[in-house]
């Protein structure tokens, strides 16, 4: 990616009002694609490799049998089955509308970068996302 394309954004949400809302929030400084739910975000990310995936926890069933759960065994699968192959693992941070911080520190030890309640602060959002890609790859806000 060159330095002047826009980093993208993968936003894994079943939720589309949310995902629609986030994605014109974000768009001035992001490229955005979304998912709906696990399954499609495993496809996208292993075909575009997004420069950030934003995750949500509470999804339909795909790579577990508690939806609750679902963002978080994605994060497990994506970390455990894949990312050894990867030169650099992807920046996830989960926004999700749990309140509970046991949940946020599963998912931070589960590899999650970051982990935002709904209803967000988008520009500590952004400069999260910013953080997560320019440590990665060495680049700055445009």
């Amino acid at each position: 990616m060159s330095w002047q394309q826009k980093p993208l954004v993968l936003i894994v949400d079943d939720d589309a009002d949310f995902v629609s809302d986030l994605a014109v929030m974000l768009s001035s400084e992001f490229k955005i694609m979304s998912a709906s739910d696990t399954r499609e975000a495993c496809e996208r990310w292993l075909e575009i490799r997004p420069d950030c995936i934003l995750l949500d926890l509470n999804m339909p069933e795909y790579f577990s049998d508690d939806a609750t759960r679902e963002g978080l065994a994605f994060l497990t699968h994506m970390r455990s089955e894949h990312e050894s192959r990867m030169p650099s693992p992807t920046p996830v941070i989960v926004v999700s509308g749990c309140t509970d911080d046991r949940t946020a520190g599963e998912a931070r030890a589960l590899g999650a970068n970051g982990f935002f309640r709904k209803p967000l602060n988008v520009n500590h959002l952004k400069a999260s996302i910013w953080n997560e890609v320019s440590s990665r790859e060495g680049r700055t806000p445009s």
